[in-house]
């Protein structure tokens, strides 16, 4: 039979069958073309992973990570811990007569600790206004932002472990600079403003412009979106924070934010100080991503603000502890003793 002809024999029992393959040709290049196209983007997803992998320091140890924790598992990373609680820092800027940025002695502009819960899958933040009065240990009476002039992250962690009684495993110091860049390397962040933000300091080199309404903030402005207090206060500038991080949150569900997460890897592993791994570090984070809106609660530290310092309320306080940190799930903590900020 010649080669164009329409039909096939098939041999049975010595019997031809003649069989019409034109269907068969079609399905067939229907299949060819449909394991081409899974090949090449297999291809494509490859040769992408491993210029990530090549090009991006961050993304190597991701990966490693990732493997020796066993898929980002807190239960890996914290193995024998049913909790933990990190202390995060924004890192305000010191300029000299040049207006040059350094961070020696700086002191703390944010101050957040972020209970997670492995066992009921929760997260709780309590924000701690940066003018509270406490005592900061060999140092006296300050506003709590000087432990860190004082003696880094370490002095804020214990100051706060002897102030409201709560352990502070571990901290994480962000810098102004580390912000501005992971913003913009998201595209930006889209947040509502909800009264006129408007402010300028040439010398702390912060400008804010804001009216009322939806905007989508690029670097720059998401720092003064969350720095600036001038228009309100401490208080003020907590919830603006707290809803941008619930903003943040939200821009992570969409899909095309995953492409860019190499170079904001690399952005933050290079300008962050803290006491966990670079893996602990992404099992949180990857918790993080996993708990439901419902069950992250973020909350204020009771107080009354003053001419000079903020003042915590103390009933108010330990009670407020108590439900974020002491929960039963989490491991034993101490017996709640009274909130002594002011001495």
């Amino acid at each position: 039979m010649k080669n164009g002809d329409s039909f096939d024999i098939l041999r049975n029992g010595g019997d031809e069958l003649r069989v019409n393959k034109p269907a068969t040709k079609r399905r067939s290049l229907f299949w060819r073309i449909v394991l081409i196209l899974f090949m090449l983007g297999a291809l494509s997803v490859g040769t992408l992973s491993g210029y990530f992998y090549a090009s991006s320091k961050a993304v190597r140890k991701t990966v490693s990570a990732v493997w020796q924790y066993r898929g980002l598992d807190v239960a890996q990373a914290f193995p024998g811990q049913s909790s933990v609680t990190v202390l995060l820092l924004g890192s305000d800027e010191n300029r000299d007569n040049q207006k040059r940025i350094y961070t020696k002695r700086t002191r703390s502009d944010t101050i957040m600790l972020a209970h997670f819960d492995f066992v009921n899958r929760r997260i709780s933040v309590l924000s701690i206004p940066r003018d509270t009065r406490v005592h900061i240990p060999d140092h006296g009476t300050h506003k709590i932002n000087s432990a860190m002039a004082f003696g880094g992250p370490e002095l804020t962690a214990e100051t706060i472990r002897e102030w409201l009684e709560v352990p502070v495993d571990h901290y994480v110091v962000i810098y102004y600079s580390v912000f501005r860049r992971a913003v913009d390397l998201l595209g930006g962040i889209t947040v509502y403003v909800d009264k006129p933000l408007h402010y300028d300091d040439n010398w702390g080199d912060l400008h804010v412009h804001l009216e009322p309404g939806w905007h989508h903030l690029n670097g720059e402005q998401a720092l003064g979106y969350v720095r600036i207090r001038n228009v309100d206060s401490d208080l003020g500038r907590i919830e603006r924070q707290q809803k941008f991080l619930a903003a943040v949150k939200e821009h992570f569900r969409h899909p095309g934010t995953y492409l860019k997460l190499p170079q904001l890897l690399d952005a933050v592993d290079e300008n962050l100080k803290s006491s966990l791994s670079y893996g602990q570090m992404l099992a949180l984070a990857w918790f993080a991503k996993s708990v439901p809106s419902s069950n992250i609660q973020m909350a204020t530290l009771p107080c009354r603000p003053g001419r000079a310092y903020v003042y915590a309320d103390e009933e108010k306080a330990r009670e407020l502890v108590d439900k974020l940190f002491r929960d039963t799930s989490a491991r034993h903590v101490t017996a709640p003793l009274p909130v002594s900020t002011i001495q």
